[in-house]
């Protein structure tokens, strides 16, 4: 009698035929993330360079206010930052954009969506995702950093 035991998880493969697929891979080798990070950087380099020239003109002001924001215990890199705290550092950003290029601002304030300006709400969602980039960044640095085999 053949008794062979089966993995339901790998199929109900051949418990035998399991570490043939192993063959030539080392102990924890994974694939090469930093190849995966590079690829995905440049992505988003990609499509950043397709927004219009407004997004591209209001980003300088984006990133010199999360440059000033950055630090070590930056309540940005809380596991939910403030609301309050995005929404005055989006009116920082625009006040500083529109005192720098006055063509920018919106002179008519009857909208049907309420008296939100369209180039405050546009600087508020650049600023989020940039902060996302950001964050998606400081976490893979950080999980790099414990999962190296020299931390073992």
């Amino acid at each position: 009698m053949n008794r062979t035991m089966t993995c339901p998880m790998m199929n109900n493969m051949n418990w035998a035929m399991a570490p043939q697929m192993y063959q030539g891979m080392e102990y924890g080798m994974e694939p090469d993330m930093e190849d995966i990070y590079a690829e995905d950087d440049r992505d988003e380099e990609y499509f950043k360079d397709m927004h219009p020239e407004s997004c591209k003109k209001i980003m300088p002001y984006i990133n010199k206010e999360l440059d000033r924001m950055e630090t070590e215990e930056s309540p940005l890199y809380e596991e939910y930052p403030d609301r309050e705290l995005l929404e005055r550092m989006g009116d920082r950003i625009y006040d500083k954009a529109v005192a720098d290029m006055p063509e920018m601002e919106e002179q008519w304030e009857g909208r049907q969506f309420g008296r939100r300006r369209f180039l405050r709400d546009l600087v508020g969602v650049l600023l989020l995702g940039e902060l996302l980039g950001r964050r998606r960044r400081r976490r893979r640095r950080n999980y790099d950093y414990y999962n190296n085999d020299w931390y073992y």
